[in-house]
């Protein structure tokens, strides 16, 4: 790995306020650097230096599945390649349709969120998701006309930016602190939150998700996850661990006889939500573990 591709997985891996489908994008650029940059000739290098940066950036963000898909499917293509210059060119055009296809998922999503979105409605959402602003811009554009409560998302405090992002369209937006989004989620008409995966062990996503969902849950507020397939972790590949973030950001001088715990993220059971919309319409949890199954992992990312 040269010293580029090693700096960028680290700005990747440092990145706390960029969503899914973000990190994404800059893993697949990362992985057409390898391809291309690679000279040797030889099919077995090529394979061997995009497993070596995969893992890498898997590792970097190993709650992110798009990372994980976007690996899984380049391993696919580069197995069955017969030379050494088709193996770079199923890469490239592999990594870049797979950022096309990120796009097309979230437009796709938009069009199907707009049914839940009517006017004078009142919607809550926490942290930074890209799929749930493209939702919003569109039913904006769509002529809907509905209010935003945002959850500040510390300690990163992305919410910050996905309030500023949604104002920027004219969107009405109120930004609030993280436990008051968990009351208000009760308080509105409709719960939409993003993902940085999901799996038959639940939706892993911004912490106070899960508080938003059971407050929106008691109420009779449907909540819905906004998650591309994109975001659904295959089947095999190791139930991720949380990064543990640094205690500084929570507490710059803590003392030393206090601990502190700085996650960003928390796990949703699918059944407390109202659904999950995908790049093919409202799923049902049923539903979801079909799409599941269906789906191969590579065998060099087992463990």
């Amino acid at each position: 790995m040269d010293r580029h591709t090693a700096q960028a997985i680290a700005v990747i891996a440092e990145d706390g306020v960029s969503g899914a489908v973000e990190i994404a994008e800059k893993g697949a650029e990362v992985l057409i650097y390898q391809a291309q940059a690679d000279q040797s000739g030889n099919l077995s290098h090529l394979y061997q230096g995009l497993l070596e940066v995969g893992w890498a950036l898997i590792h970097s963000r190993p709650t992110m599945a798009p990372m994980v898909n976007l690996v899984n499917i380049l391993l696919w293509k580069i197995d069955a390649a017969e030379s050494f210059a088709q193996g770079q060119r199923v890469v490239v055009d592999a990594a870049n349709e797979f950022k096309w296809r990120l796009h097309v998922h979230e437009a796709a999503i938009a069009e199907t969120a707009l049914r839940l979105i009517t006017d004078d409605v009142q919607i809550v959402t926490n942290g930074r998701s890209t799929t749930v602003r493209a939702v919003l811009r569109y039913a904006q554009r769509a002529g809907r006309r509905f209010r935003v409560i945002c959850a500040e998302g510390r300690p990163a405090c992305e919410g910050r930016t996905m309030a500023s992002e949604l104002a920027a369209s004219s969107i009405p937006t109120t930004l609030v602190i993280d436990a008051l989004a968990v009351v208000l989620a009760g308080q509105s008409q409709l719960v939409l939150v993003g993902a940085d995966h999901l799996s038959a062990h639940g939706l892993i996503n911004k912490v106070g998700t899960y508080g938003m969902v059971l407050s929106a849950r008691a109420s009779n507020v449907p909540a819905y996850a906004l998650c591309s397939s994109e975001k659904f972790l295959p089947p095999g590949f190791p139930q991720p661990e949380q990064t543990r973030w640094p205690a500084c950001q929570v507490w710059p001088d803590v003392p030393a006889n206090i601990q502190v715990s700085n996650v960003y993220l928390d796990s949703t059971p699918l059944n407390a939500l109202a659904g999950i919309v995908t790049e093919q319409g409202v799923q049902p949890t049923v539903g979801i573990e079909a799409w599941l199954a269906a789906t191969k992992l590579n065998p060099a990312l087992r463990m």
